[in-house]
């Protein structure tokens, strides 16, 4: 009785160790790897094209935002800091922004004219 019970434990125990294996291996939602928040400093805004051009705090990266209508962000240092939703007419050079951002699948990867790749992003609702 007592072999019975062990090995219906050490069963159970294999059952309970292959599952959780098998979900933490799993993958991640592709919604979630797509989206990306960035954190730094305007370098520059083109308002024709609807771009900014930001330099990442925290990784040294530098991202090339496109900023469809109406899509708002939180501006962490410059003139419009108190703004509760600040727009694309708010954007100045230097400013701290924090977006939230996804990039297509493929071809997100530019060169400026002065050779400096830069990664391609789309703003989304903050």
């Amino acid at each position: 009785m007592k072999r019975l019970t062990h090995r219906s434990i050490a069963a159970a125990i294999t059952l309970m160790l292959t599952f959780a294996t098998v979900a933490m291996s799993a993958p991640k939602s592709e919604q979630a790897g797509k989206r990306i928040t960035i954190e730094g400093r305007v370098l520059e805004v083109n308002r024709d094209a609807r771009t900014v051009l930001v330099s990442d705090v925290w990784s040294k990266k530098l991202y090339l935002v496109s900023v469809p209508k109406d899509e708002t962000f939180k501006i962490t240092f410059g003139m419009y800091m108190n703004t509760a939703q600040p727009g694309f007419q708010h954007l100045r050079k230097n400013d701290r922004v924090r977006m939230r951002c996804t990039r297509a699948d493929k071809d997100h990867l530019a060169r400026l004219d002065d050779q400096r790749e830069v990664i391609m992003l789309t703003a989304i609702p903050y």
